[in-house]
């Protein structure tokens, strides 16, 4: 009746989504975390959202004042022609620039500029831009949690794996104490002219086919603690002293569907940053406002002016710089700039940003019918194991009771020995078929908190 009751409840969350009650020991908890903690993939993906936040942050830091400075000196030099009407000067009579001049000119120059500029408006580009890098972030956040969850089944899976392989050991060790009574009974019986030696070695294969059983149980036990060493950087020395939990997993009632998988989340944020970079190219034809203020000093040193004129005493007329100095200097102001033709630029980019926005969205429409058919498939499928578990449970039972009865009717002398040996091993059969069908229902029940975005180590420690 209990298992009866059992069933219905599963049977009354059925068309609910569930999370994960009490599945889990403290040991195997700890376990998913430090798995998760070293997890490279993790790691890399964590890198990524730490790049995707600092662009976010310099994109925002636009509005932040800079500061310039910068200094030049230079050596220059150069020849002027110059043909102006001629002039005559009074009392003397010299005819200045009659025909063409030549004057040579030479000279030294430094400048140098302190310079404050900060953006007052930038045609909106800074705030589209941030909140599409910020959605874009939050997309590969809800990644990152299904990367964990796929993280965190691989390890129940390989503890259930570890268990049932346990489980299997105990099987076939109480079938090997068994089989070695029988044969010392049996080794007894021929001394007495009660047996005969065929069904000894009938016994004496039956051991060896066990045997070989348990070197594959051992060599996939190992490999499967290897890995979980691998994978939670603990030693294997340490995990073979763990015991895990192979039990059915159980669930409760949750508001939970499908819609919060975290992959149709991821989806919905990158169409946000879509519409977002469309907004962006749409009003590229605003205006980018900057303020800007200056202070500047500039010194004109060690210049000359040669002259094709002479004075009456023959001495050419030359002129000398030693220093032409402007400091300081004050420039404040605020600029705009427009850009009226980009070349099309925009409008390709505009383009491309619809298509790929409208890709994003028929893959939202066809994710939501795949997750929508999934997670209905893994509340069948769980129901169907819970089912399937109570027949896997009694069918072992009667397994065991054909079993004691076999090994009685055998000592009786009212079966043969073949029909004795069948019976064990179709109970060996049985008991690990049920265990077997636990896990299966373990990973069944998994697949279900995946399918509603309930798979996560918050949910598990309830």
């Amino acid at each position: 009746m209990k298992k009866i009751l059992f069933i219905s409840l599963f049977s009354f969350f059925y068309f609910s989504s569930l999370i994960a009650q009490n599945n889990l020991s403290e040991i195997e908890i700890d376990l998913i975390n430090r798995s998760l903690e070293k997890s490279y993939a993790l790691k890399k993906s964590v890198y990524e959202l730490s790049i995707d936040s600092i662009e976010r942050k310099t994109i925002r830091q636009n509005f932040i004042p800079t500061l310039e400075l910068d200094a030049k000196y230079g050596y220059g030099a150069s020849r002027i022609n110059l043909d102006v009407p001629t002039v005559q000067l009074p009392i003397t009579g010299i005819e200045l620039f009659e025909g063409e001049s030549r004057f040579n000119t030479q000279g030294q120059v430094f400048n140098t500029n302190l310079t404050a500029k900060a953006l007052l408006f930038s045609g909106l580009q800074v705030n589209y831009g941030s909140k599409a890098t910020e959605e874009k972030i939050k997309a590969k956040n809800f990644m990152l949690n299904a990367e964990k969850a796929d993280i965190i089944k691989d390890l129940i899976d390989t503890f259930d794996k570890i268990e049932l392989l346990k489980h299997s050991e105990i099987v076939i060790t109480k079938s090997e104490e068994r089989l070695a009574k029988e044969k010392q009974r049996v080794k007894t019986a021929i001394k007495n002219g009660l047996a005969i030696p065929y069904d000894r070695d009938k016994i004496t294969a039956a051991e060896l086919n066990l045997a070989s059983v348990k070197v594959e149980l051992y060599g996939n036990l190992s490999l499967l603690y290897l890995k979980l060493s691998m994978l939670t950087d603990v030693d294997m020395s340490t995990l073979e002293k763990y015991s895990f939990d192979l039990k059915p997993w159980e669930l409760q009632n949750s508001n939970n569907t499908f819609s919060d998988r975290p992959e149709l989340k991821a989806l919905d944020a990158s169409i946000n940053a879509y519409d977002y970079k469309l907004k962006m190219n749409r009003n590229s034809f605003l205006p980018k406002v900057q303020a800007q203020a200056s202070l500047s000093y500039s010194n004109l040193f060690n210049a000359n002016l040669e002259t094709p004129y002479a004075l009456p005493g023959g001495e050419n007329v030359n002129l000398e710089l030693n220093k032409f100095e402007l400091f300081p200097t004050y420039f404040l102001g605020v600029g705009m700039q427009w850009e009226l033709f980009s070349g099309l630029k925009h409008s390709n980019e505009t383009h491309i940003a619809h298509i790929e926005k409208n890709i994003a969205e028929e893959e939202k429409s066809d994710a939501e019918e795949q997750l929508a058919l999934f997670a209905k498939k893994m509340q069948v499928n769980f129901e169907v194991k819970n089912q399937q578990l109570l027949f896997k449970e009694q069918e072992m039972e009667v397994a065991k009771n054909s079993l004691n009865l076999a090994i009685k009717s055998y000592q009786e002398g009212l079966i043969s020995i073949t029909d004795r040996l069948q019976t064990e091993t179709e109970y060996q059969n049985a008991a690990l078929n049920y265990y077997k069908f636990v896990a299966q229902q373990r990973m069944v029940a998994v697949d279900l908190l995946i399918s509603t975005g309930s798979l996560q180590i918050e949910t598990l420690k309830n």
